[in-house]
């Protein structure tokens, strides 16, 4: 239970950076010459959906009894971020 009330408190913040890191990739994004921008740029708006995701989706299935969902439903947004981050630092490098 401990672990839920965490991963909310991170999620809500994650929300909230998650958005700041979103509007600011977007003028990083418009400047690129790649042909994958536009999906970084839908992939962007999906870190702080990612967090929030995770936070609700953690407390559904604890409600719902499916604890094993838990873990994969807080790694998710770390996950997301760390293959979002990667994808941009590739843009970058092309």
């Amino acid at each position: 239970m401990t672990t839920l009330w965490i991963n909310t408190l991170v999620s809500v913040i994650g929300v909230l950076l998650g958005a700041f890191l979103a509007m600011g990739s977007v003028m990083s994004i418009a400047n690129m010459q790649v042909a994958w921008a536009g999906a970084l740029l839908i992939a962007a708006f999906g870190v702080p959906l990612a967090f929030a995701i995770s936070g609700i989706g953690a407390w559904w299935a604890y409600a719902t009894g499916t604890t094993h969902l838990i873990t994969y439903l807080i790694a998710f947004p770390w996950v997301y971020l760390a293959a979002f981050i990667a994808a941009m630092l590739l843009s970058f490098k092309l």
